[in-house]
């Protein structure tokens, strides 16, 4: 390479070409450093268009609330939902209440251990293969269970206020059609 050459490729780029260059950033520049002011309304009407962000918002929103009522308790919507479905299954197995939840093994598994430690859920061998156990509500996971109904409706309640018993239902329906 020549000395003029390498001269080139370590020159350094002037003063007013790196104050020019720092200024603006962002893809095409949008964003000028030196004047920099955060904005004080977000725009996110592209979003509304997308039911998907309107479903997003309300899942914060029912989630936040759950948590709320029942978070004191150490119960979430999945504990909540595998409770129900063990009280409602005598003796269901763990992959089935996996494959009712929608969640890996694994998953079930940390799920129906918790329930276990908190004294909610019991777990009962099967004689005839030890490596399943069938499950079922202790008698705690009994009367717990009736008080998270209690506070799950007054929950919904809440989150709901806004739509009358039709508009909830129509909601109901649309949804499980979705979820076909």
């Amino acid at each position: 390479m020549k000395r003029t050459e390498v001269q080139r490729a370590k020159r350094r780029p002037s003063e007013a070409e790196s104050a020019a260059s720092c200024e603006r950033i962002g893809h095409g520049g949008v964003i000028d450093l030196h004047g920099y002011a955060a904005p004080t309304t977000l725009h996110i009407q592209q979003m509304e268009a997308f039911v998907g962000y309107w479903v997003r918002r309300l899942d914060n929103k029912i989630h936040t609330s759950f948590l709320a009522a029942l978070g004191h308790e150490e119960i979430t919507p999945a504990r909540f939902t595998a409770l129900s479905i063990i009280a409602a299954n005598p003796g269901v197995r763990q992959v089935d209440l996996a494959r009712a939840l929608e969640v890996a093994r694994p998953a079930a598994l940390k799920v129906v251990n918790h329930l276990v430690e908190l004294g909610l859920v019991e777990t009962h061998p099967i004689p005839s293969d030890k490596r399943i156990g069938a499950l079922a509500l202790s008698e705690r996971g009994q009367k717990k269970l009736a008080e998270y109904v209690r506070a799950v409706n007054e929950h919904e309640a809440r989150v709901f206020d806004a739509v009358s018993a039709e508009e909830l239902s129509a909601l109901v329906l649309l949804l499980k059609k979705l979820l076909a």
